[in-house]
Protein backbone atom coordinates (compact mmCIF):
# COMPACT_ATOMS: atom_id res chain seq x y z
CA UNK A 1 0.00 0.00 0.00
CA UNK A 2 2.83 2.39 0.87
CA UNK A 3 4.51 1.69 -2.45
CA UNK A 4 1.36 2.71 -4.32
CA UNK A 5 1.01 5.93 -2.39
CA UNK A 6 4.70 6.78 -2.88
CA UNK A 7 4.53 6.08 -6.62
CA UNK A 8 1.37 8.20 -6.99
CA UNK A 9 3.03 11.04 -5.09
CA UNK A 10 6.11 10.77 -7.29
CA UNK A 11 3.98 10.96 -10.44
CA UNK A 12 2.19 14.04 -9.07
CA UNK A 13 5.54 15.59 -8.13
CA UNK A 14 7.04 14.99 -11.59
CA UNK A 15 3.91 16.36 -13.26
CA UNK A 16 4.15 19.45 -11.05
CA UNK A 17 7.77 19.97 -12.04
CA UNK A 18 6.91 19.59 -15.71
CA UNK A 19 4.17 22.18 -15.35
CA UNK A 20 6.52 24.61 -13.59
CA UNK A 21 9.19 24.45 -16.32
CA UNK A 22 9.36 27.27 -18.86
CA UNK A 23 9.69 24.95 -21.81
CA UNK A 24 6.60 23.10 -23.04
CA UNK A 25 5.81 19.69 -21.56
CA UNK A 26 6.95 16.52 -23.25
CA UNK A 27 3.48 15.59 -24.48
CA UNK A 28 3.46 18.70 -26.69
CA UNK A 29 6.94 18.20 -28.07
CA UNK A 30 7.07 14.42 -28.10
CA UNK A 31 10.04 12.47 -26.89
CA UNK A 32 12.39 14.32 -29.25
CA UNK A 33 12.90 17.21 -26.85
CA UNK A 34 12.04 20.87 -27.39
CA UNK A 35 10.95 20.90 -31.02
CA UNK A 36 10.16 24.59 -31.41
CA UNK A 37 8.73 24.29 -34.94
CA UNK A 38 6.23 21.66 -33.83
CA UNK A 39 5.04 23.86 -30.98
CA UNK A 40 4.76 26.96 -33.18
CA UNK A 41 2.73 25.13 -35.82
CA UNK A 42 0.45 23.77 -33.11
CA UNK A 43 -0.04 27.27 -31.71
CA UNK A 44 -0.83 28.60 -35.19
CA UNK A 45 -3.45 25.89 -35.64
CA UNK A 46 -5.00 26.72 -32.27
CA UNK A 47 -5.13 30.45 -33.05
CA UNK A 48 -8.45 31.71 -34.36
CA UNK A 49 -8.67 32.72 -37.99
CA UNK A 50 -7.43 36.23 -38.66
CA UNK A 51 -5.61 36.59 -35.35
CA UNK A 52 -1.97 37.57 -35.80
CA UNK A 53 0.41 37.92 -32.87
CA UNK A 54 2.51 40.57 -34.62
CA UNK A 55 -0.55 42.81 -34.95
CA UNK A 56 -2.07 42.51 -31.48
CA UNK A 57 -1.68 46.20 -30.68
CA UNK A 58 -2.84 47.46 -34.07
CA UNK A 59 -6.41 48.30 -34.87
CA UNK A 60 -8.16 45.57 -36.82
CA UNK A 61 -9.55 47.97 -39.42
CA UNK A 62 -6.43 49.98 -40.12
CA UNK A 63 -7.87 51.28 -43.42
CA UNK A 64 -10.55 53.15 -41.51
CA UNK A 65 -9.67 56.72 -40.59
CA UNK A 66 -9.72 57.81 -36.96
CA UNK A 67 -12.73 60.04 -37.62
CA UNK A 68 -14.69 57.14 -39.15
CA UNK A 69 -13.69 54.91 -36.25
CA UNK A 70 -14.98 57.48 -33.73
CA UNK A 71 -18.25 57.91 -35.64
CA UNK A 72 -18.74 54.16 -35.75
CA UNK A 73 -18.02 53.83 -32.05
CA UNK A 74 -20.43 56.67 -31.17
CA UNK A 75 -23.13 55.14 -33.38
CA UNK A 76 -22.63 51.74 -31.76
CA UNK A 77 -22.86 53.22 -28.26
CA UNK A 78 -26.05 55.10 -29.21
CA UNK A 79 -27.57 51.89 -30.54
CA UNK A 80 -26.71 50.03 -27.33
CA UNK A 81 -28.27 52.79 -25.22
CA UNK A 82 -31.44 52.68 -27.32
CA UNK A 83 -31.60 48.89 -27.05
CA UNK A 84 -31.33 49.08 -23.26
CA UNK A 85 -33.98 51.81 -23.19
CA UNK A 86 -36.35 49.72 -25.34
CA UNK A 87 -35.81 46.66 -23.15
CA UNK A 88 -36.43 48.54 -19.91
CA UNK A 89 -39.42 50.61 -21.15
CA UNK A 90 -42.82 49.47 -19.94
CA UNK A 91 -45.06 52.04 -21.67
CA UNK A 92 -45.96 50.65 -25.13
CA UNK A 93 -46.15 54.12 -26.76
CA UNK A 94 -42.66 55.14 -25.59
CA UNK A 95 -41.39 51.70 -26.45
CA UNK A 96 -42.69 52.09 -30.02
CA UNK A 97 -41.02 55.52 -30.31
CA UNK A 98 -37.70 54.17 -29.04
CA UNK A 99 -37.99 51.19 -31.37
CA UNK A 100 -38.50 53.55 -34.31
CA UNK A 101 -35.43 55.59 -33.28
CA UNK A 102 -33.47 52.35 -33.08
CA UNK A 103 -34.70 51.36 -36.55
CA UNK A 104 -33.49 54.71 -37.94
CA UNK A 105 -30.04 54.30 -36.33
CA UNK A 106 -29.72 50.74 -37.62
CA UNK A 107 -30.79 51.83 -41.11
CA UNK A 108 -28.12 54.59 -41.11
CA UNK A 109 -25.47 52.07 -40.12
CA UNK A 110 -26.60 49.58 -42.74
CA UNK A 111 -26.50 52.27 -45.44
CA UNK A 112 -22.95 53.25 -44.42
CA UNK A 113 -21.87 49.62 -44.59
CA UNK A 114 -23.44 49.24 -48.05
CA UNK A 115 -21.60 52.33 -49.33
CA UNK A 116 -18.26 50.95 -48.07
CA UNK A 117 -19.01 47.53 -49.50
CA UNK A 118 -19.95 49.07 -52.86
CA UNK A 119 -16.56 50.85 -52.93
CA UNK A 120 -14.80 47.55 -52.25
CA UNK A 121 -16.77 45.81 -55.02
CA UNK A 122 -15.95 48.57 -57.51
CA UNK A 123 -12.26 48.33 -56.64
CA UNK A 124 -12.36 44.55 -57.04
CA UNK A 125 -14.09 44.90 -60.42
CA UNK A 126 -11.39 47.26 -61.66
CA UNK A 127 -8.76 44.75 -60.52
CA UNK A 128 -10.60 41.98 -62.39
CA UNK A 129 -10.50 44.06 -65.59
CA UNK A 130 -6.73 44.51 -65.22
CA UNK A 131 -6.26 40.81 -64.53
CA UNK A 132 -8.33 39.83 -67.59
CA UNK A 133 -6.21 42.09 -69.81
CA UNK A 134 -3.06 40.50 -68.40
CA UNK A 135 -4.51 37.03 -68.95
CA UNK A 136 -5.40 37.80 -72.58
CA UNK A 137 -1.93 39.24 -73.20
CA UNK A 138 -0.35 36.16 -71.67
CA UNK A 139 -2.45 33.82 -73.77
CA UNK A 140 -1.56 35.69 -76.97
CA UNK A 141 2.19 35.52 -76.32
CA UNK A 142 2.33 32.13 -74.63
CA UNK A 143 3.77 30.10 -77.52
CA UNK A 144 6.43 32.73 -78.19
CA UNK A 145 7.46 32.91 -74.53
CA UNK A 146 7.58 29.12 -74.19
CA UNK A 147 9.76 28.82 -77.31
CA UNK A 148 12.16 31.51 -76.07
CA UNK A 149 12.37 29.89 -72.64
CA UNK A 150 12.98 26.48 -74.21
CA UNK A 151 15.82 27.86 -76.37
CA UNK A 152 17.44 29.51 -73.34
CA UNK A 153 17.18 26.34 -71.27
CA UNK A 154 18.73 24.22 -74.01
CA UNK A 155 21.50 26.79 -74.55
CA UNK A 156 22.25 26.81 -70.82
CA UNK A 157 21.39 30.49 -70.38
CA UNK A 158 19.64 31.83 -67.33
CA UNK A 159 16.21 33.18 -68.03
CA UNK A 160 15.59 36.76 -66.95
CA UNK A 161 12.42 37.68 -65.19
CA UNK A 162 10.92 41.14 -64.97
CA UNK A 163 12.94 43.26 -62.56
CA UNK A 164 16.02 41.04 -62.85
CA UNK A 165 19.09 42.44 -64.50
CA UNK A 166 22.39 40.68 -65.17
CA UNK A 167 24.39 43.84 -64.61
CA UNK A 168 22.96 44.38 -61.11
CA UNK A 169 24.27 41.06 -59.85
CA UNK A 170 22.47 38.89 -57.30
CA UNK A 171 19.80 40.55 -55.24
CA UNK A 172 20.41 40.53 -51.50
CA UNK A 173 17.60 39.35 -49.30
CA UNK A 174 15.79 37.45 -52.03
CA UNK A 175 14.54 33.98 -51.13
CA UNK A 176 15.45 34.21 -47.47
CA UNK A 177 13.26 31.22 -46.64
CA UNK A 178 14.73 29.09 -49.39
CA UNK A 179 16.50 25.93 -48.32
CA UNK A 180 19.72 24.84 -49.92
CA UNK A 181 22.75 26.74 -51.19
CA UNK A 182 22.40 30.47 -51.89
CA UNK A 183 21.39 31.52 -55.39
CA UNK A 184 24.25 32.42 -57.71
Amino acid sequence: MKKWIVSILMVVFVAGLAGAEEKPPWWKTGFGGNDKEKIETEQVRQRTQGERPDRKNEQRHSKMSEEQRQKTKANSEAIHRLVEAVRSEIDPVKKAELTEQLRVKLTEGAKMMQVEFRKRVEKAESEVVKMKKRLEKGEQNMEKRVDEHLKKLIAGEKSERKGDSKKDGPKEGRNKNRKGPPAE
